[in-house]
């Protein structure tokens, strides 16, 4: 079978990612070509098989946008293919606009149920697509509250290559390297440094909290536009670590060194960075918004906090730090949950057979 997929490859998130690695999972047994707007970093970080056909459509934001999409949609146009797959709101645009007939199917992957930047725009161009893919069960509540057909829509979760995750370094290894290796307890969060993340919550809590755990500290992993901002929240505390991004092997050897994990963010889908922490075993503090309501139950794999609730945070790590026991079988429930249910060959395969049926 013949796919095109389409995608905005400037940015390196998870939904970016993602997209990557069901490309290559397609690939080994489809024709494959990959269609990458606006930048590259995508399939640079995400390392695209050889075997995918790639064409480019560079482009700084601004005038020059609009001459190299329709550059794309006319290059769309002219292939073959029996199926496009789409994800984010250039890719959907272009994947509409280049859907010749009904014989060729057109899903989206649908990541995000909340703060679309074009949601009006973006709703009119969904109702080309002949399915959606929604990463979580709020997503999907989220498509028919505004207006698409139940019947459109497939909740295929998330998923993570475990297999790419792989610890190389002792924790005291790396929490020398990073410069907390004196840390009795650690507090770990990552994600870029955006208004959705929202980090501030979690470093406010925990200088509440380091006032009653001296050892403690809080590690945030990442780069963003919001970073200095969060430097300044953080102050002049020194048991507050900026890593900047970490990628490969050191991403999962810091995931390893953490005690604890914290998604502080305002709004989700489903982040893979999650997914990540509970495959780790880690005991997990999330706010209970969107997709991460889906997947962590409160008080069996994790904890659920409102967002934007900093002493919610407060009072969930207290109770964590005094109940070792309980929070470890928290973890290893949420190791066994990710494994069964979030590992890529799971969700890709499903994926597969919506494009093939």
């Amino acid at each position: 079978m013949q796919i095109l997929m389409i995608m905005n490859g400037e940015g390196i998130g998870g939904a970016e990612l993602q997209f990557v690695e069901l490309a290559n999972q397609l690939g080994l047994g489809h024709d494959v070509t990959l269609v990458c707007l606006q930048g590259a970093n995508s399939i640079q970080a995400g390392k695209l098989s050889p075997s995918i056909q790639i064409k480019e459509f560079p482009y700084p934001s601004g005038s020059q946008a609009l001459g190299q999409l329709f550059r794309a949609i006319k290059f769309c146009r002219r292939l073959e293919y029996d199926v496009i797959v789409t994800t984010s709101f250039i890719g959907d645009f272009v994947g509409s606009l280049s859907k010749r007939d009904a014989r060729n199917k057109l899903i989206s992957l649908q990541t995000v149920s909340a703060k679309k930047q074009h949601h009006f725009a973006d709703n009119i161009l969904l109702k080309r697509s002949d399915f959606m893919v929604a990463g979580c069960r709020d997503i999907e509540n989220f498509l028919i509250l505004n207006g698409h057909s139940p019947s459109k829509i497939r909740v295929i979760n998330n998923w993570v290559d475990f297999s790419a995750r792989k610890v190389t370094k002792s924790v005291s290894e790396v929490r020398a390297a990073y410069g907390f290796g004196e840390a009795g307890t650690v507090v770990g969060c990552i994600g870029r440094m955006h208004h959705q993340k929202g980090q501030e919550y979690l470093i406010r809590a925990f200088l509440t909290l380091s006032q009653r755990l001296p050892d403690a500290m809080l590690v945030l992993v990442g780069d963003g536009p919001l970073k200095s901002e969060m430097m300044k929240e953080a102050g002049a505390s020194k048991r507050v670590i900026f890593t900047g991004t970490v990628t490969g092997d050191d991403y999962t050897n810091l995931l390893n060194s953490f005690d604890f994990y914290v998604q502080p963010s305002r709004f989700e889908g489903l982040p893979r960075t999650l997914l990540d922490a509970m495959y780790m075993g880690l005991p997990i503090v999330a706010s209970a918004a969107n997709g991460m309501g889906d997947i962590i139950k409160h008080g069996e794999n994790g904890w659920l906090v409102p967002p934007e609730d900093e002493r919610a945070i407060v009072r969930t790590l207290e109770y964590l730090f005094l109940n070792r026991k309980r929070a470890q079988e928290a973890g290893k429930r949420a190791a066994h949950d990710a494994r069964e249910n979030y590992a890529m060959s799971v969700q890709t395969e499903k994926i597969e057979h919506l494009i093939i049926q």
